[in-house]
């Protein structure tokens, strides 16, 4: 399964990755229908990988409510179910890896995480889900590597399914003005890289 893994970046400017997903689904070449459809081309925001909750108080550690950051997201793309109107889709199916840290100031044992995944095409937004999975931690458990649940996003095939995908989709957290004005004041900037396992 395809997947992208973060990397620390040294330039001073805003890093993302554009990636696209590909598998294929068979071997017989002189059958195209064998084939997985193209994915979307992924894009994660650096500024918007992430998440770094305070308690209100101030910005230092002791006031630390929880920690999300993005490690990697894997997925894949398969022939989706027909749509409304009996066109064909495609389906791409995507999971986070995060790396959790529960800070000082929190009060709970779970942390829950907002993200979002938007859809583009042709460098405009078509549509924006929103998602919050909830973790547990163990009692004297400060840090876990977690996944999120499996998304599925259908998208409207195009033409030839093998052929690229016109769209695109950006993954990130969905944080509030205070939380990515702090990621682009203190973080330095990240990009994530393909990897095929």
């Amino acid at each position: 399964m395809p997947a992208i893994r973060r990397f620390a970046s040294p330039l001073f400017a805003p890093a993302f990755a554009l990636v696209a997903l590909s598998s294929l689904a068979g071997c017989d070449e002189s059958n195209p229908s064998f084939f997985a459809p193209a994915c979307p081309t992924l894009d994660i925001p650096g500024s918007a990988a992430d998440q770094f909750v305070y308690d209100g108080k101030s910005a230092d550690i002791g006031s630390l409510v929880s920690h999300a950051q993005i490690a990697s997201l894997s997925g894949d793309c398969e022939r989706g179910p027909d749509g409304p109107h009996g066109h064909q889709t495609v389906r791409t199916r995507l999971s986070l890896a995060m790396n959790l840290t529960r800070g000082p100031a929190a009060t709970s044992s779970t942390i829950d995480v907002p993200y979002f995944i938007v859809i583009m095409r042709d460098g405009k937004i078509v549509d924006k889900k929103v998602f919050t999975d909830s973790f547990r931690f163990p009692a004297n458990v400060s840090t876990q590597s977690v996944r999120t649940n499996l998304r599925l996003i259908d998208l409207p095939a195009t033409g030839n399914m093998t052929q690229e995908n016109p769209y695109t989709l950006e993954i990130g957290y969905q944080l509030t003005h205070g939380e990515l004005g702090y990621n682009r004041e203190h973080l330095a900037p990240v990009s994530f890289h393909s990897h095929t396992q």
